[in-house]
């Protein structure tokens, strides 16, 4: 039966199990318990369409390794319907683009919506995908975080094509491991040792553009790792080629994403204070959007209008501390201020999340005692919600987010005696 809309929460517990999954069914909150679907290790949203969604489970966190695990994939629509989708496994090899030697993709495979699918097999260490905004059948990753080349992954055919000049990147390496130490600076603090280390950060932050053709990331290349300044570069997919965009000596900075006119969204950080840009990947202009102290961007909307971004003034243990929590509009320019920590409620660390509509917001708040609430925010009708967690549970989100499925959300939670898993498809009517 569909969750009861005249509830202000509702609730619907997935378990995620070894053996199969059962119908016990769904728990509301402050009502009598009308069904429960439960099984015993987490989950992760891979797909969603209208009022379905299908999810794959995943290792327990608490057992590494896990030789018995395989992961499952399962859809759950809001009928209380299930299934368990069959799912098959592949191994895909391709050279690496400096070396020339073998490396691996574990794929697991679905068909979904008619459409086969690919993730990574969540068995085996993988890179992040990224998909092609515009062309689902291709996913950007890149096996070395920032570090090395880009890959597209064609899930038609399960190619993988090196992208970009790897000629050039050779050559980089080759000249950044020659150079003399960089000596640390004097009396220098670890994070400041770290920064001033000798590391060629090729291609960091990749990002796909609206339109799918273009991908955005930011280079040190240009000093061989010799220097911390980062500069915007834009690569076309069709071509392969990429070129700089902006940067200059001493300018850092940090690709967060596009808007949706084809601009891309940086952060400046090479002073205080920090500025938002949006620059044009073809000429290289750049606007300033905003600027603030210690700003932290957090998330951006599904249809690219909407920023959520932290600001924290310095100072410790002092109300110049507090956090204070905006939406930024990319159309009009404007700033709403959404949440305002306090001595007794700060927001955590876990990633926040947009809805599918790109009106609502999810965040977590922590209490002194280290304790989690799940704050929702309505963005047109400006209200906001907290949502506290079922007793002797515990927010334990590994990826270190939240996210929406639909008009859900998808929790992942720790059970504080047992340690067991489970994940909470919420359903919050504001």
């Amino acid at each position: 039966m569909l969750l009861p809309k005249n509830l202000s929460i509702a609730i619907c517990s997935l378990l995620l199990g070894f053996t199969g999954f059962s119908l016990a069914g769904c728990q509301n909150l402050g009502v009598v318990s009308s069904g429960d679907l439960r099984v015993n290790q987490p989950v992760r949203l891979i797909a969603e369409a209208d009022r379905q969604a299908v999810f794959v489970s995943l290792p327990s966190p608490r057992r590494d390794p896990n030789p018995d695990f395989s992961a499952e994939v399962l859809e759950i629509d809001l009928n209380g319907k299930k299934r368990r989708i069959e799912a098959i496994r592949k191994q895909i090899k391709y050279p690496d683009s400096v070396t020339g030697e073998s490396n691996l993709l574990y794929l697991l495979g679905f068909n979904w919506g008619g459409t086969q699918r690919w993730i990574p097999d969540p068995q085996h260490p993988s890179p992040e995908f990224w998909q092609n905004p515009q062309d689902p059948s291709v996913l950007l990753f890149q096996p070395q975080s920032n570090l090395g080349s880009l890959y597209l992954l064609d899930t038609n055919t399960l190619e993988v094509k090196a992208i970009g000049n790897h000629q050039a990147l050779r050559e980089a390496i080759a000249k950044t491991r020659a150079l003399p130490p960089t000596p640390p600076p004097p009396n220098c603090q670890e994070s400041e040792c770290e920064a001033g280390a000798k590391i060629l950060y090729w291609a960091s932050d990749p990002n796909w553009s609206p339109d799918g053709r273009m991908i955005a990331f930011t280079s040190n290349r240009e000093t061989l790792g010799a220097s911390s300044d980062m500069s915007v570069w834009v690569l076309d997919v069709a071509t392969g080629k990429a070129s700089k965009t902006l940067g200059r000596t001493g300018d850092k900075y940090r690709i967060f994403g596009w808007t949706a006119q084809g601009q891309i969204l940086a952060l400046e950080y090479n002073q205080l204070p920090n500025s938002l840009v949006a620059i044009s990947p073809t000429t290289g202009n750049k606007e300033v959007l905003l600027q603030g102290q210690f700003l932290e961007f957090l998330a951006l909307s599904d249809d690219y209008k909407t920023l959520l971004y932290a600001s924290r003034p310095p100072g410790e243990n002092s109300t110049s501390s507090f956090a204070k929590l905006y939406a930024f509009s990319a159309d009009t320019r404007e700033s709403q201020l959404l949440f305002e920590e306090t001595p007794i409620e700060r927001l955590s660390s876990i990633r926040p999340d947009f809805s599918e509509q790109s009106d609502r917001v999810v965040a977590v708040l922590s209490d002194v005692e280290g304790g989690h609430t799940l704050w929702v925010y309505d963005l047109p009708r400006q209200i906001s919600q907290r949502v506290s967690l079922p007793s002797g549970k515990r927010l334990f989100a590994t990826e270190r987010k939240l996210e929406w499925a639909g008009d859900r959300l998808v929790v992942p939670l720790e059970d504080v005696e047992t340690q067991s898993f489970s994940t909470l498809l919420m359903t919050v009517d504001l």
